[in-house]
């Protein structure tokens, strides 16, 4: 992924739009400064993705609020099977 920014001749990430550490990681391997890591918006985010999103979360993703705990990660639903 960090040769098309090089490509590009980019060396610094301002806003950096993603929950992936190990994408943030790639890219300041390569010596592709990130300045600031920002969460994708919630306004974002589909309502059938929360399922997801959350999970990515307890899995160690990117999230300023931090892991959700197990009583968060309860009340989260997704969409039934037959929708």
């Amino acid at each position: 992924m960090p040769d098309v920014l090089h490509w590009l001749g980019i060396r610094r990430v301002d806003r950096w739009v993603s929950m992936s550490n190990m994408k943030r990681a790639a890219l300041e391997a390569q010596g592709i400064e990130v300045v600031d890591q920002v969460a994708i918006p919630d306004r974002l985010v589909p309502l059938d993705a929360t399922v997801e999103i959350e999970a990515k979360k307890a899995a160690g993703y990117f999230a300023p609020s931090g892991m959700p705990d197990a009583d968060e990660l309860h009340n989260v639903k997704g969409r039934a099977l037959d929708e």
